[in-house]
């Protein structure tokens, strides 16, 4: 598990983190020495690629101090799983530094020309987390041929545009990035193509090691907006009960999103268990386990955002104050319940697959 000297780190850069809007270099060190952003790498790469479920746990531990912290972790981390798909030339060269650090976003718009030798790449991708203090940008075409392809780029060659004007996961300084440049063609490769590396790991879809990560953040979130609750009312003086803790209506909303959290949160943990136990033994996942990670993940950071807007609600007006961490968990997870792992538009696709019983490609 995490440290606890890295832990308390986290929990003092807080307003740092806020103030600059990214993982302050003090901080930023101690997890570049200590791995934290080589934890799904390859170990042909000299990364831990440690065990799926441990990961998570690690980063459910770390978004309890700060929620931005840890999605930067998790946005490198899956991103450094592409490395399975590279040709090893490619991944020793990203790689090979100690430093290297990943992030990418979704296209705005592009015009990719494929030549014999290099690649002109002109466009534009935004919501790119920790692009402050990554190293490489991944930027996802589609080619004539209807493929999809990543482009490595280093970020000295593009354009950063501070569009990070926001409330919640100000630390990740999810900027935009633009390029017009050309681009050696080895630094392009097929998504989710050519796997070369056995792990277990890399059988997993990439979006949905994101869904797992993500919609863990939201349960740590959502856990520590509940236990900051019992604490505030042991203490805080309700309307008509000599602490808040001894009213009815704190008792019964207290006794809800416990369930809610338990019960969401057992559903990601036992999937992913399910999930994990199928690829360990070299197995690709079928599509009603793919089903149940896309389900499972969604329906975490919905109902988590349930929860934690119950307990800002719960609370009254003590939750607007920035001395109650409740204030910083609402900003947070209301960004988080709108990033692409949390959209509605899962649900439709879940939907489909029972009544149809065939899953889109890419979930």
């Amino acid at each position: 598990m995490i440290d606890s000297k890295t832990l308390i780190l986290i929990e003092n850069s807080i307003e740092e983190i806020d103030e600059k809007r990214e993982i302050p270099e003090k901080l930023l060190s101690e997890l570049i020495s200590n791995n934290y952003f080589r934890l799904l790498l390859p170990k042909s790469l000299n990364g831990v690629e440690m065990d799926f479920i441990k990961y998570l746990e690690i980063l459910f531990e770390i978004a309890s101090k700060d929620a931005s912290v840890a999605w930067c972790i998790n946005q490198s981390n899956v991103l450094s799983t592409n490395a399975a798909f590279m040709e090893k030339d490619l991944a020793k060269k990203i790689f090979d530094d100690p430093n290297a650090i990943i992030t990418n976003g979704p296209p705005l718009e592009y015009d990719i020309k494929e030549n014999k030798s290099d690649t002109l790449v002109s466009g534009k991708w935004s919501f790119s987390s920790g692009i402050k203090h990554a190293t490489w940008l991944l930027a996802i075409f589609t080619d004539e041929k209807k493929q999809n392809k990543n482009i490595m780029i280093p970020k000295s060659l593009a354009q950063l545009d501070d569009i990070w004007d926001v409330n919640g996961l100000r630390g990740t300084g999810s900027y935009s990035f633009s390029l017009k440049n050309k681009v050696p063609n080895e630094n392009i490769f097929y998504d989710r193509l050519n796997l070369n590396e056995p792990g277990p790991l890399y059988k997993i879809p990439r979006d949905l090691k994101f869904g797992s990560g993500f919609s863990t953040i939201a349960l740590s979130l959502a856990n520590s907006s509940i236990n900051f609750a019992l604490d505030f009312a042991k203490n805080k003086k309700g309307g008509f009960a000599e602490k808040l803790s001894d009213e009815q209506v704190f008792l019964r909303e207290i006794g809800i999103v416990k369930g809610l959290y338990k019960s969401s949160k057992s559903f990601l943990d036992n999937t992913i268990e399910k999930a994990w136990a199928v690829v360990s033994d070299g197995i690709f996942l079928e599509d009603e386990l793919l089903a149940d990670l896309r389900l499972s993940s969604t329906h975490a950071i919905r109902t988590s955002e349930e929860i934690v807007k119950k307990i800002y609600n719960l609370l009254g007006s003590s939750s607007i104050f920035k001395f109650n961490k409740v204030q910083r968990y609402f900003q947070d997870m209301l960004a988080i319940s709108q990033q692409v792992q949390g959209r509605m538009y899962h649900f439709e696709t879940i939907g489909d697959y029972y009544i149809n019983s065939k899953l889109k490609k890419f979930i």
